[in-house]
């Protein structure tokens, strides 16, 4: 019995200095990131029979078991998730608002409102040269501006490419990491507490990253990580790889793919989340967005200014030349055609009409007998090829060379835009200032009259009939030079030589004088580019062009509030949650100390026990 008893304290001591170890283990881990508690799981040891009664046998250890919730870790990690996607877009959303109120931003609405100043000046003295340097002046800033703060938007692009392969190099190496504690717990009995308090805590790290989910393999051989939409970054022992790869068909645009032996997985971004999810958001979306309002902005004051100068004359009595850029110029048009670099197709975009423009990104793909587009806003339909042109929201798609059956190209309207302005004349006389339509002009309706070509005839009236179903065209006496046709004209209408255009929405006798003989002093062509100022001939007819500049910053500061308090709202989730793990897993240093006590006693007592069992076993052997 004194054996027994030997046995039975010696099991005793050995199960309270383990709790002790453990103890101590968990106050030397109090500060340690990503710790959980651990505590020592004891059990009765099987009892013996002597002599038909049973006698009990002491202690023994089960098990070292973690403090863990497998629920409160699922909730911190998609926590995590979350508002690492939301303080990133956040932080993106602040670098651009950053750009759209630096002094750069500010001096394009400041600059527009100058060169009008400088208009409405010219217009007082048509004829004084310094002034008209002043105007050419004034729009070379314009052009300037916009295209510097184009570059600075535009960098923004390739520092988000960057950002993409610093996380995508991190996601590797914590999956690398991963697959190696897999291994080291293949190679050494369980329980691994400790591994697995630095699993999870490589799992939280790549939970900022992307949407994670990890589910446990069968037969203790690790855990199966996967990210995003369900796609393995490690699978046991073994680890894949993501890269980012070239876009399709814009391969500026890279995109994730996962490789997979000697192939290559793309990742779809949508469900992706996280730090990468904000990154491909602020690449493909934000910073896009600014760029084409901007573009929109410089492309819709250009072509403006440039067909008010085709409406006039200028200080020599020449036909007014474009001032700056055209926006349908060979560069132009084909910038806005993206196609994949082993493309055959040869596509233009010009813009006809700038009134129904819209900004984003339009997707054209063909089939092989049919061409369909896809809008910005995801609307997608079969579209009619007329003179091997596509007509759509005021651009002509020109195809000089069909796409491949099953091929995509995108097309961009105004994405570079303001990289592409310039002005195109440094003589200060080709501004046109005086107008081809004279001040007896007589239009109550909303007709627009246009001089396509200046010819022989020179001065000349195009007058409405009492009904308002025929025009005619007659000298400046009342001769008819063209007798009457019906109102509106299908076309341009040439005259001697001349060719104009005649809108409908004309009022009955309505009357519109042509004057194409220089005049002295004439500045009718002045006073119609100062209403563009107020005109708002952009986005349907709602907006100005420095309402562009007004619209894109505001838009912006509401997505940046409206981030903000999404930030908030996450930030208070993952509290919650971390929170929730800090009471299960989480080391309460009076609580330890308690046990300490505790367990200290048990191992004096056990000692005690140990002691009688040896002072038993000596006077059993004094006996002999």
């Amino acid at each position: 019995m004194a054996s027994d008893l030997l046995g039975l304290g010696t099991q005793s001591v050995l199960t309270a200095q383990r709790q002790l170890n453990t103890t101590g283990h968990n106050i030397s881990n109090v500060n340690t990131e990503g710790y959980s508690r651990q505590s020592v799981i004891q059990g009765t040891s099987d009892p013996r029979q002597f002599g038909g009664q049973t006698y009990g046998m002491g202690v023994h250890v089960e098990n070292v078991r973690r403090s863990w919730d497998q629920f409160a870790v699922n909730e911190l990690n998609l926590s995590t998730t979350n508002y690492a996607n939301r303080l990133d877009t956040e932080e993106d959303l602040e670098m651009l608002s950053g750009l759209l109120s630096s002094v750069s931003s500010k001096k394009i609405p400041e600059n527009l409102n100058g060169w009008f100043d400088a208009i409405k000046s010219l217009a007082d003295s048509p004829n004084d040269v310094g002034s008209r340097k002043i105007v050419l002046e004034k729009a070379n800033l314009i052009a300037q501006n916009l295209n510097d703060f184009h570059g600075d938007v535009r960098r923004q692009h390739d520092v988000a490419n960057k950002k993409l392969e610093l996380g995508v190099e991190r996601m590797n190496q914590i999956g690398t990491e991963i697959r190696d504690i897999h291994r080291l717990m293949m190679r050494t009995p369980g329980p691994h507490n400790d591994l697995m308090d630095t699993h999870e805590k490589l799992i939280a790290e790549l939970s900022e990253y992307t949407k994670v989910t990890v589910t446990p393999r069968s037969n203790r051989e690790g855990f199966n990580v996967h990210i995003g939409n369900g796609h393995t970054l490690v699978s046991g022992t073994e680890a894949s790889k993501l890269a980012l790869i070239d876009g399709f068909p814009d391969a500026q645009q890279r995109r994730l793919a996962m490789i997979e032996g000697q192939g290559i997985k793309p990742i779809s971004s949508k469900d992706i989340d996280g730090k990468i999810g904000s990154m491909l958001d602020t690449r493909d979306e934000k910073i896009p967005y600014v760029l084409d309002e901007l573009g929109k902005l410089a492309i819709g004051f250009a072509n403006a200014v440039n067909h008010l100068q085709s409406q006039g004359l200028d200080l020599k009595g020449n036909v007014g030349e474009n001032m700056f850029t055209d926006v349908n110029s060979a560069i132009a048009v084909k910038s806005r055609v993206v196609a994949a670099s082993n493309s055959t197709a040869d596509l233009e975009v010009y813009i006809d009409d700038i009134k129904p423009l819209k900004t984003g990104e339009y997707s054209l793909q063909y089939d092989g007998s049919d061409y369909f587009v896809t809008r910005p806003d995801g609307d997608r339909e079969q579209v009619g090829v007329s003179n091997n042109a596509i007509s759509i929201d005021g651009l002509r798609i020109q195809i000089n060379q069909d796409l491949a059956s099953g091929e995509r190209v995108l097309i961009r309207p105004t994405r570079s835009g303001a990289g592409q302005i310039q002005l195109v004349t440094n003589d200060a006389t080709k501004i046109a200032a005086q107008s081809y339509e004279a001040s007896t002009s007589f239009a109550q309706g909303k007709a627009v009259f246009e001089i396509e070509q200046a010819g022989a005839l020179k001065e000349f009236e195009v007058i409405v009939s009492p009904d308002g179903s025929q025009f005619a065209v007659t000298d400046t006496r009342g001769n008819v030079l063209q007798q009457p046709q019906p109102y509106p004209p299908t076309g341009s209408v040439t005259v001697q030589g001349t060719s104009f255009t005649l809108s409908e929405g004309a009022m009955p006798n309505d009357k519109f004088t042509a004057n194409l003989v220089p005049s002295e002093g004439g500045n009718g062509n002045l006073r119609k580019i100062l209403h563009l100022q107020t005109d708002k001939h952009l986005n349907g007819g709602e907006s100005t062009v420095i309402d562009i500049y007004h619209d894109l910053n505001t838009n912006v500061g509401l997505k940046l509030s409206t981030a903000s308090k999404l930030t908030d709202v996450s930030r208070v989730e993952k509290n919650s949650a971390e929170e929730r793990i800090a009471s299960i897993s989480g080391v309460n240093l009076d609580e330890e100390a308690a046990n300490m006590m505790k367990f200290q006693q048990a191992y004096m007592a056990s000692s005690r026990v140990m002691q009688a069992a040896n002072e038993t076993f000596d006077t059993i052997l004094a006996l002999r």
